[in-house]
């Protein structure tokens, strides 16, 4: 917990191209001026939102045993800190939905936990897009199928953890298991050729 608060600080003190001054890549350049620092509307954000909601009030009346499962303390972590990671703030999910949204990719994947909003992020920026979830806690999925199933989004296939698939648009949010991730990451970038879009989330969560 130390070590995320520390990354967090030094971040906000070093993070001068985070408008793109300085940046010399007009890709770059358009990637953070035009989609990261995009602060336009879109009228999946209120679904969003809502889904968002729903989550929080499926949590509050969970059962005891069922919240613990989710949320085991791991490594120092209290419960609401890993509930956090796997409940990603609006403004990422909304991120998520601009970056899927330019580039357009013809398949996404996801590795990781989570409650299943930024899934949503990720497949309504597209509907014809095809997202590959891999997610590896059944109670999750369950989490997941629902938002599914209440919003009529049809484009997710949800699945325990598998092959990892070199596609052009991958996410990977399993912050709490760098060993995983390192799998993961390591699996795509010897891929020969590989040229997609890889977002890793937490990365200030542990070294």
């Amino acid at each position: 917990m130390q070590y995320y608060t520390r990354k967090k600080i030094e971040y906000l003190f070093r993070a001068r191209h985070r408008k793109g001054h300085g940046i010399h890549s007009p890709f770059l350049f358009r990637l953070i001026t035009e989609v990261i620092g995009n602060s336009g509307y879109f009228s999946f954000y209120p679904l969003l939102k809502d889904a968002r909601v729903n989550v929080m009030n499926m949590l509050r009346i969970l059962d005891m045993e069922s919240y613990q499962q989710l949320c085991v303390p791991s490594k120092g972590f209290r419960p609401r800190f890993i509930q956090k990671l796997h409940l990603l703030p609006a403004r990422f999910d909304r991120l998520l939905f601009r970056m899927v949204n330019d580039f357009k990719p013809e398949l996404i994947t996801y590795y990781g936990s989570t409650f299943g909003v930024s899934l949503l992020a990720l497949a309504l920026a597209d509907r014809r897009t095809m997202l590959e979830a891999q997610v590896e806690n059944d109670h999750y999925r369950s989490f997941c199928r629902r938002l599914a199933e209440v919003y009529e989004v049809e484009n997710i296939s949800l699945s325990g953890y598998g092959k990892v698939v070199a596609s052009d648009f991958i996410v990977v949010q399993n912050p709490l298991d760098p060993d995983d991730c390192n799998s993961i990451l390591t699996k795509l970038l010897h891929q020969p050729d590989y040229n997609g879009v890889i977002v890793l989330c937490g990365i200030h969560t542990s070294e």
